[in-house]
């Protein structure tokens, strides 16, 4: 194994996510709750759109800042240190914001970072769930990896093409889609003892 991929909201943090945190702390929350319904591509992407109306006046670093308030899941820390003395890259692989993913990688200390892009122009370079995939198979190629060198561990429904990429997968959500029959079930449990495994 010597890539490692994790989702972000739900897996690498636990309770609030990214856009809530940002969204309670320039008063949007009511507004992001009713975003969180949405489930079809076309009003997600509508989504986003109004997001960044909310984000604009702020800039990306200021909205940064609000980030130090999100809780970390248990044995992040301890898990990506174990992960880097082994000489595993470590991959943040998440649709929610690029800028928030990036910063995170950058305080973890993991290789790579990707998610939905806000451009310099104001548009959106959208990240999708197969996108996660596709991400992967293309660094796979880069560093000249097969896909047995690849584990990776998410919490919802969105990670299934990533979690089906990857030879070594563990699902940390509640409930275990059926399209995940390989996967480990592991309901919120601590990175450390997943990195455990994946290094076994």
């Amino acid at each position: 194994m010597k890539l490692a991929a994790f989702d972000v909201d739900g897996t690498i943090l636990r309770g609030e996510n990214i856009c809530g945190c940002i969204a309670r702390n320039i008063g949007r929350s009511v507004e992001m709750e009713a975003f969180e319904l949405l489930r079809s591509q076309d009003e997600i992407a509508v989504g986003r759109e109004t997001m960044l109306q909310w984000y604009a006046p702020f800039g990306s670093a200021n909205l940064i800042g609000h980030l130090s308030e999100l809780r970390l899941a248990p044995g992040v820390k301890d898990g990506f240190a174990r992960l880097k003395d082994a000489g595993v890259k470590i991959a943040l692989v998440s649709i929610t914001w690029e800028f928030a993913v990036s910063w995170l990688a950058s305080e973890l200390g993991a290789d790579y970072a990707v998610g939905t892009g806000w451009q310099d122009d104001g548009t959106i370079a959208h990240f999708w769930p197969d996108d996660k995939a596709n991400y992967l198979n293309s660094l796979l190629v880069e560093l000249n990896l097969d896909r047995d060198a690849l584990a990776a561990a998410g919490d919802s429904q969105g990670d299934i093409p990533m979690l089906n990429l990857a030879s070594r997968s563990y699902f940390v959500g509640e409930h275990l889609p059926f399209e995940l029959s390989h996967a480990k079930h592991w309901h919120d449990a601590s990175i450390e003892e997943i990195v455990s495994d994946m290094l076994a």
